[in-house]
Formats: C-alpha cells, structure tokens, sequence
C-alpha cells in the first residue's frame, strides 16, 4: 500500500504530497475553500499547519484527507 511521505503547502492553497512510491502530487484545494468542510483551510497560516501520519493528511485534526480521497479529488 502506498504511503505519504511528506506533504508540503504551496501558494494559492496547493499542496504538494510526496508519496513512498516516488510520485509527487500537486492537489489544488483553491476550488474547495468555499464549502464547510474545507472552509477552516482559507485561513492561509491554518493551510501552512498541515501534517500527515503517512496515511492522513491533516490540519490539527480538524480537517483530515485520506490519500484515497487525494486521488479522487484529481480525478474531478
């Protein structure tokens, strides 16, 4: 099963997630500020707190995307 290596934030609310496999992932989440779920992550210094467990990405535990969702987000 892959794994999320390391997941670092870019400008205009992108995220670049580096994963054990040797891909690298750019997901935009600019488009998805705008709903309840993502809306705490407009806060650009809240954005910059993200973490990942290796299977979760996360921002203090509020927000979480599964790497199964990463991949479904790029697809739409």
């Amino acid at each position: 099963m892959v794994k999320i290596l390391e997941v670092h934030p870019k400008a205009k609310h992108q995220l670049e997630v580096l994963l054990d496999n040797g891909s690298s992932i750019t997901l935009n989440l600019a488009p998805k500020l705008q709903t309840i779920r993502f809306g705490l992550l407009s806060d650009e210094t809240f954005f910059r707190r993200v973490e990942t467990d290796g299977t979760v990405i996360h921002w203090d535990h509020k927000v979480e995307i599964s790497l199964s969702e990463v991949l479904s987000l790029l697809k739409k």
